[in-house]
């Protein structure tokens, strides 16, 4: 079977997932693999371990204009497309914004869309971007339904919940997991400098969405400070003019911002820090939860549907919107080892729930071979 991967993803967790799948991909020889590749992609794999059954295409820079852009980019994929004659067409992320001939498995990983409910939508949204992601959201759900012959998700909770925005049964639910990275770990030189006295590193490691919730922290670093709490800092991987467009007229005097990081350095920079700390407001399925399990690091993140989903009962869960009950937790994984272990052993627990990264692979294949020979 011939598979035709648009690994176009440019930034996020869906970049993650995608190397991840490519490289798993490796074992599984009896398949032909033509991969698009980003430039964000292309600069983090390593294609001399492929053997001759890959071939990787760069996407080429279209047109600075919006419009002609998206033709000359859809124009190149269906030239694309026509010269290798693919079985089936593969993409983690959507929509594509183009429609393939041959079958397309799409994956799903747009939060907004499928839980309303979230904090996001009224606390971080003004009236006029509620307008314009209303809009947005019924054109997301329009191509999703043109492009996608079935699509997968991460969790069986967003499966139920994308059945009912799309009005599609072929959803198919493969978990999220942690990387192959994770298990043959390679030590990296320490990107974060010697600790002070009794410094306690808490990591979030991400790209800048307002649903992340980042802008939260230097509140809660203030309440810190307010009780006695000197030497907590929080480490961040966001673009620097990310970090300093939203963070701008911020106190940022507790928060180290690294930069983006390669995603075979991410285990060297968990090995480097204490908990792992997210107070997004919306998810579908964050890797940074099973990161931090298998690196034995606790998780205090929002007390929200989709992280007791992944988490259960190996996380903290706080209030996102509250910096002084984000601290309350805070407070009570920093004087309390017994309760770190303790999400730690659950966290290892968790993670039999999430399978391997060769298992989703494997299972993604199967859902191609499905759709390549209906």
């Amino acid at each position: 079977m011939k598979i035709l991967i648009c690994a176009t993803q440019f930034k996020g967790g869906s970049l993650q997932v995608v190397l991840s799948l490519i490289n798993e991909f490796r074992s599984f020889s009896n398949y032909e693999y033509i991969v698009i590749t980003s430039r964000q992609v292309d600069c983090q794999l390593n294609k001399m371990v492929f053997d001759e059954n890959f071939t990787f295409i760069s996407l080429p820079l279209f047109s600075s204009g919006k419009f002609r852009g998206f033709y000359e980019r859809k124009k190149w994929l269906s030239n694309i497309e026509k010269q290798y004659n693919p079985d089936v067409v593969l993409s983690t992320s959507g929509p594509l914004y183009w429609k393939p001939r041959k079958p397309l498995l799409m994956g799903f990983n747009l939060p907004a869309y499928v839980y309303p409910e979230s904090p996001f939508w009224t606390n971080k949204m003004s009236l006029k971007r509620k307008i314009l992601w209303a809009i947005k959201t019924h054109y997301h759900r329009y191509l999703f339904r043109k492009e996608a012959t079935a699509c997968f998700v991460q969790t069986d909770d967003v499966n139920e919940r994308l059945r009912k925005y799309l009005g599609m049964d072929a959803v198919y639910t493969i978990s999220n997991t942690y990387s192959n990275i994770f298990k043959d770990v390679v030590q990296y030189p320490n990107k974060l400098s010697t600790r002070v006295e009794n410094e306690i590193r808490f990591l979030t490691i991400c790209t800048y969405y307002p649903h992340k919730n980042l802008e939260i922290i230097p509140a809660v670093a203030h309440e810190l400070e307010r009780r006695g709490y000197l030497n907590v800092r929080f480490v961040l991987t966001l673009k620097n003019e990310d970090f300093e467009s939203h963070f701008k007229h911020l106190d940022t005097s507790k928060i180290i911002n690294l930069g983006p990081v390669k995603s075979a350095e991410c285990p060297s920079l968990y090995r480097e820090c204490d908990v792992m700390f997210l107070p997004t407001l919306l998810e579908c399925f964050s890797a940074s939860y099973a990161e931090a399990m298998i690196m034995n690091k606790p998780i205090v993140t929002s007390d929200l549907g989709f992280a007791h989903t992944v988490c259960h009962d190996a996380a903290l869960y706080f209030d996102p919107m509250n910096p002084v009950d984000i601290v309350d937790k805070i407070e009570m994984i920093v004087r309390n080892p017994e309760l770190r272990d303790s999400l730690i052993e659950k966290g290892k627990q968790q993670l039999n729930q999430f399978g391997t990264a060769e298992n989703r692979a494997r299972q993604v294949l199967d859902l191609c071979n499905k759709l390549g020979n209906h």
